[in-house]
Formats: structure tokens, C-alpha cells, sequence
């Protein structure tokens, strides 16, 4: 009773650990010329002229079951059972063979052991519930005993006895996702928010280039990035957390409106030599500096505001600018009205204007206007108003209009009266010679650039490959902001193009791709791709072969799954709790 408690508490535990796969047997030929049993009788059960009088109508069993030496005659099937349908067979020499070949596939759903027992049984079709009933019914009997790990490749067989032949195959594979030795190891390649890799052949998750972790949704930053100040997103990036800048993240951001300062950590401002304040914009000696205060003003430095001014008696003012106004201040009979905050002013009696009344207002009856000038009486005496080329307090002067030096590209200036001429230099006409007759007359283009004559007539440079600049004088570096990733470099060809120069294992523009992964063209016939870190592998049907499962190996080939040996005989199946139930009861059981 404690055996059998013990052997439950272990099928339990075991069960927890689950594969997934299928165990695939392909019938390849049926070798029955004579109609024979494997006891030499006939299937017909009659001789005409000493040979069987009519073939075997014969089907298969195929049995697999846990490794055993000894195969009974009615084993347990424990890892499935699956039936095939009868066939017939034709006494001619050219039809003793099958015309097809049967593929069996037996899933499972537990951990693979490695070591099997396989048991494959030609029986003679005399009732569909009975022919398997007696051991005088078996045409022939096929035992494999075999230790195979997956994915394996076909393992080719064949069984006799006396003229009965029969050639099979099998192997053992892992369902799509499933990995390992038992197909217990489940990995599925992603390139998501889950993650971004592929699988070895074991399994095991291999990240994607710029990616890493225990899922690979780490991305793998620029080798520059400071990861205490930067991090990424994005496979070789660099983006830098708050108070952080630069490239590689490493130059901290100082305080908002800090003018004259700079930080050692994000926020801060030290003020440079000669500056002060909370934002470094107060002059630590801005009096010796600048000298601000005027009228015999005194400058003292102010944290706060850089200076105050200490203005002298009869001033006031930031900058001491203002003068205050007394009347001993006010000539020619002027009035002092104010006060001495700044706002004072002197009221000049007629005839007289200015801060002090010190200037005399004069009349047209005083002054004569030159050049036609034309004289006005205003607000501070008579003024004259000159004629267009003439320029003076009395229109004493005529205005030189090549002052300016109006005429361009070398020309020479005659003056006039209220005009100039240009005398132009040869490729230049215009009023200030500023039309070029030629616009490339006289440029150079550097580096092997030529002159370009613009829509808008101006001259232009024509760069080669490779250079830059107003006149092509300076050299493009291509590779400057080129990255090539996972280890390539760059490099400048011929036609000064760039190219990467990829690693053995990576290709693409910039060497962003690994050598090999699947595709929905990988494989072909309804193969399956598996992926194995740089290079995949296809597991085909058993109808093809190839290393794209592009061939036909047979020439007609039908399934026979688990489900219809289900409907064959629904007795046989035997699920993955019973199954280990009567693998250790073997154990436990002495026999």
C-alpha cells in the first residue's frame, strides 16, 4: 500500500514537467510476394500449385511504449497506438511492393525519455475488431529498441522473415516553440515589447543585436553613454535624465538664468571669476570697470544692483545725469522752477533758449542763407533750409555724394550737384557698377568645383563629391556622423560614398542585420524553420527532403495521426496519466 501511495506521489510531481512533440513512423514498403504469414501459411489459408492462392489484405499497428527488452506479445502502447488503413496487394512481379507509403504520428505530451520501444505489426485483415486478437493473424512483426534525442534525423529500418519484408523509418521531433532534449524547454523568437531574440537549438533566448537581459528587452546603449546619467530606449541611443545634456550625457544643465556661471551637478551656478548673485550676472567690479558715475559722481559696488552712484552737489540721477537747478544756474534772466530730485528746468525770458537760457535766439534779419537756401524762424532762432545737394548751418557747403564711395566692384566717383557718375571697370556696367556682365568673371572654385551661372544671375560653385563651402574649400567627412553597429567601421570609397565594413555574422547598410533568420520563405512544403542563433534549419515533412524541404522523397505518401487511430480503435488510447502510472508500477511491482 506505501509502494503504491509513494509510486502516485512521484507520477504527480513528474507530470508537472511538460513536452510537447511527436514520435513519426513512415511505412516506406511491404515486401509479400508469396501472400505469406510469419509462419510460412498462407494468408489465404489455400495453395494452388504449392503458392498461396490470393495476397494478404494487410494493415499496421504501430505500438511505442517505454524501453523494454522484452516485448510481449500484446505490449501496453504506453506512449500511443495509432492503426492504418487496410491495403492490397496484386501477385504481379511488378506490384509486390506498396503503392503507398503511410506516415504515423504519435504525439506526446510529457518529457521525452530519450529511450523507447518501438513495435510495428502487419496484421491480416480477416474482421477490423479481431484481427488483432490473435497471434495467428500477424503477417510480420518490426522491434525497434532505440535511444533518440530531437530534433533527430529519419532513422532508416527494415524487419524479414521468410519472404515478407517490411522497410520503415522513424524519428522524433519537437513541436514548433519547443526546444531540447525533452521538448520541454519553450521558447518563441520575438521582436516586440516582450522582448527581441531568437533561439539556439537548445532553446535558450539569444538577443538580437542592441538588445539585452534576461528577456532582451534591455537595450544595449552607445558605448560613450554614461549609464548613471543617460539611458536608452532604442538599441544604441543615448538620452540623457533631467539635469543632464551632451553626446554621452556627462555635461550637467546649470540653474535656469544663470549668465556667468557654470555646474558640477544639474542646477547649479558658480559663478566665474569677477561675477557674483544667485544667476552671476552682478559684476564684482563693475565701478573699476565701467566708471558709471558721471559729474564727479562716486561709484561704490552693489551685490545687487553692480553700483550706486554718490553723486556730487547739484546732481542727481542713477548715473548722476541730472543736474539740479538753482538759479544762480539760469543765465540771461532765465527762472529756476523744480525741485532737486532731478525734474528742475530753467524758463528763459524771449530771445534766449537752452538748460542754462545761455544760447541767443537769432532772426533771418541776422543770418544770410547760401545757395538759394531758404531761412525759417523757429522754436530756437532762424535756421536755413537748404536746396537737394547742399548741406551747412547757412547751405555754405555743397554735399560730396561719392562720401560714401557709392560706386562698387573698383568703379571711380565723379561728384555732381545732387548726383554722381560711376566710371565702371570692365565686366561691370550699372549706376554703382554693380551688375556683373559676367558673374563667374573672377571667382575661383576650389578642389575641382566649377562656376555656376544662377537664375538669378549670381555666380556659384559647383562642388565635386566631397567638398563643401562657398568656393568647395573644404573637405566633407562622411563617416562623421555614421554609425556602424554591432562592431563594423566605416569607410570612404572611391566616389567618396561611405560604406560599413560589417563583421563576419552581420550585413545591411549600417550592419543592423544578422547573417540568417526565418522567414515565411524559409522553408518550403510546410516545413518548419527553427531558429539556432546565426543560422536556421528546416524540419520537413516526411514527403520531402532538402535543406529547404524543396525535394519530394516519396512518391505518394498519407498522414495518419493520433486522432484517426482514435477512431480506429478508441480502446487503445492510452492518456499521459496512465502512461506514467504504468512506468512506475514496472518499478515498484516486483515481476
Amino acid at each position: 500500500m506505501g509502494g503504491i501511495y509513494v509510486g502516485l506521489t512521484l507520477m504527480l510531481t513528474f507530470n508537472m514537467v511538460v513536452g510537447t512533440g511527436r514520435f513519426e513512423v513512415s511505412i516506406l514498403a511491404l515486401f509479400n510476394e508469396s501472400g505469406q504469414m510469419s509462419d510460412g501459411n498462407c494468408c489465404s489459408k489455400s495453395r494452388d500449385n504449392g503458392s498461396c492462392s490470393s495476397p494478404c489484405h494487410t494493415f499496421f499497428a504501430v505500438c511505442l511504449q517505454h524501453y523494454s527488452v522484452d516485448i510481449p506479445e500484446f505490449p501496453r502502447c504506453t506512449y500511443g497506438r495509432v492503426v492504418t488503413p487496410i491495403f492490397n496487394f496484386s501477385m504481379s512481379n511488378d506490384s509486390t511492393v506498396t503503392k503507398k507509403k503511410y506516415l504515423v504520428k504519435i504525439p506526446f505530451q510529457f518529457s521525452w525519455p530519450e529511450t523507447f520501444s518501438l513495435v510495428i505489426d502487419a496484421w491480416r485483415n480477416i474482421h477490423p475488431d479481431f484481427s488483432t486478437k490473435g497471434v495467428s493473424n500477424r503477417v510480420l512483426r518490426a522491434v525497434a529498441t532505440d535511444k533518440l534525442n530531437p530534433p533527430s534525423q529519419w532513422v532508416k529500418r527494415k524487419a524479414k522473415a521468410y519472404d515478407i519484408e517490411i522497410d520503415y523509418k522513424y524519428r522524433v521531433i519537437c513541436d514548433e516553440f519547443y526546444y531540447s532534449d525533452t521538448c520541454e524547454q519553450i521558447c518563441r523568437h520575438r521582436n516586440d515589447n516582450f522582448g527581441h531574440y531568437v533561439c539556439d537549438e537548445t532553446g535558450s533566448k539569444v538577443c538580437l543585436p542592441g538588445w539585452q537581459g534576461e528577456f532582451c528587452q534591455e537595450a544595449v546603449c552607445t558605448e560613450k553613454c554614461n549609464s548613471s546619467r543617460g539611458y536608452c530606449e532604442n538599441p544604441f541611443e543615448c538620452r540623457c535624465f533631467l539635469g543632464w545634456t551632451g553626446e554621452s550625457c556627462d555635461k550637467c544643465i546649470p540653474n535656469p538664468g544663470c549668465v556667468n556661471g557654470f555646474c558640477y551637478e544639474p542646477w547649479q551656478c558658480i559663478c566665474r571669476s569677477g561675477w557674483a548673485g544667485r544667476y552671476c550676472d552682478i559684476v564684482q567690479h563693475y565701478c573699476t570697470n565701467h566708471q558709471p558715475c558721471r559729474n564727479g559722481g562716486t561709484c561704490l559696488n552693489d551685490a545687487k544692483n553692480n553700483f550706486t552712484c554718490l553723486c556730487s552737489t547739484g546732481y542727481t540721477g542713477r548715473t548722476c545725469e541730472n543736474e539740479v537747478c538753482f538759479d544762480i544756474h539760469c543765465q540771461n534772466g532765465g527762472k529756476c522752477q523744480g525741485t532737486s530730485k532731478g525734474d528742475a528746468k530753467c524758463v528763459c525770458p524771449e530771445g534766449f533758449y537752452g538748460q542754462h537760457c545761455q544760447h541767443i535766439k537769432s532772426s533771418c534779419k541776422d543770418i544770410t542763407c547760401a545757395n538759394s537756401g531758404t531761412c525759417s524762424d523757429g522754436k530756437y532762432g532762424a535756421y536755413c533750409s537748404c536746396l537737394a545737394g547742399f548741406e551747412g548751418k547757412y547751405c555754405e557747403s555743397e554735399i560730396d555724394e561719392c562720401r560714401s564711395n557709392p560706386c562698387a566692384n573698383g568703379g571711380t566717383c565723379l561728384d555732381g550737384v545732387n548726383d554722381f557718375i560711376c566710371r565702371c571697370k570692365e565686366n561691370y556696367m550699372g549706376k554703382t557698377c554693380g551688375i556683373i556682365m559676367d558673374p563667374c568673371y573672377g571667382i575661383k572654385c576650389f578642389n575641382g568645383g566649377r562656376c555656376h551661372i544662377t537664375a538669378g544671375f549670381r555666380a556659384h560653385c559647383i562642388c565635386p563629391r566631397g567638398f563643401s563651402g562657398k568656393r568647395c574649400e573644404s573637405k566633407i567627412n562622411v563617416c562623421k556622423n555614421i554609425i556602424c553597429r554591432n562592431g563594423g567601421s566605416c569607410m570612404k570609397s572611391d566616389t567618396g560614398d561611405y560604406s560599413c565594413i560589417c563583421l563576419n555574422g552581420f550585413h545591411g547598410d549600417f550592419c543592423e542585420l544578422s547573417v540568417q533568420s526565418c522567414t515565411s520563405s524559409s522553408c518550403q512544403n510546410g516545413g518548419i524553420c527553427k531558429q539556432y542563433g546565426n543560422h536556421t534549419r528546416c524540419i520537413c515533412p516526411s514527403k520531402f527532403i532538402g535543406e529547404k524541404c524543396e525535394s519530394s522523397d516519396i512518391d505518394l505518401e498519407e498522414e495518419i495521426s493520433g486522432s484517426y487511430a482514435q477512431n480506429l480503435c478508441a480502446k487503445c488510447q492510452v492518456n499521459v496519466f496512465w502512461t506514467i502510472l504504468f512506468i512506475l508500477l514496472d518499478f515498484l511491482i516486483p515481476p
